[in-house]
């Protein structure tokens, strides 16, 4: 999520002045150090990761009670996580993970009689927008998981390739789109389920961004209104593209 966080995704957390963040997917731990110094002195982070590349002992002992870490599936933790003002979903790339990750936020939102959150997408461009994948297919239902196999993919071709191409660690959906495949397909279905609750925006730079926030907290925080406004802005659109893919060939040539 890094290529977004100067120009998008730090300000809109700024704008929507949280109390309680959920962070989905930490990885190396680099968007958590962003976001604690972005986030309020009061504001709490649970930051969910079943197998995390960071030592989360260290983060606790700097960070102290402000930072709760969670070593599971995100949908395990959800269910008993209180509600949340802004949810980071950079987990799982699959429909069924994504789908229900956006179900349990906004039930515990309608549990406690609040506004949903604002949930920042990544992944919603190629390679996982239209396609599935799963890290361990044990953690999805049978049922729920498209045909995969461990075999990278190319830009363009629904196949996957024989050999070579991009993430063949991953167990990949072996086409890409149709019905309950990727996570743009699993944000446009969620949303589809009360269009005029949500507003929707989805950036197709570097691998893609999904901003969806419940109408009711816009018009709580009209300050999280205007940076949204100012995100999508057509004039300044291609200078943010620009900004966006600068950050992330760089980023890329740093190894994040």
């Amino acid at each position: 999520m890094f290529p977004f966080w100067d120009d998008v995704v730090a300000p809109l957390i700024r704008a929507a002045s949280p109390r309680a963040v959920v962070e989905i997917g930490a990885l190396r731990g680099d968007s958590t150090t962003r976001l604690l110094a972005t986030l309020p002195r009061d504001c709490v982070l649970h930051v969910i990761d079943p197998v995390p590349q960071f030592d989360p002992e260290a983060h606790r002992a700097r960070f102290g009670d402000r930072y709760r870490f969670h070593q599971a599936l995100s949908l395990r933790v959800l269910p008993t996580l209180d509600a949340v003002d802004v949810a980071l979903i950079d987990g799982d790339h699959n429909w069924y993970t994504v789908f229900h990750e956006l179900r349990e936020l906004h039930e515990a939102a309608d549990r406690a009689g609040r506004a949903g959150p604002l949930c920042l997408l990544h992944d919603v461009a190629w390679p996982y927008g239209r396609r599935d994948g799963y890290y361990d297919r044990t953690n999805v239902p049978t049922d729920q998981q498209q045909p995969s196999a461990r075999l990278g993919m190319a830009r363009g071709r629904s196949a996957l390739l024989d050999s070579g191409g991009t993430n063949p660690h991953i167990w990949n959906a072996c086409h890409e789109g149709g019905p309950r495949n990727g996570v743009r397909t699993a944000l446009e279905d969620f949303v589809a389920l009360d269009p005029e609750r949500f507003r929707c925006t989805v950036l197709d730079d570097f691998v893609g961004l999904g901003i969806v926030v419940d109408q009711r907290r816009l018009g709580e925080a009209p300050a999280l209104g205007a940076a949204l406004d100012a995100v999508v802005a057509a004039d300044s659109r291609a200078d943010l593209s620009r900004r966006i893919e600068a950050a992330a060939r760089s980023g890329l040539r740093h190894g994040r």
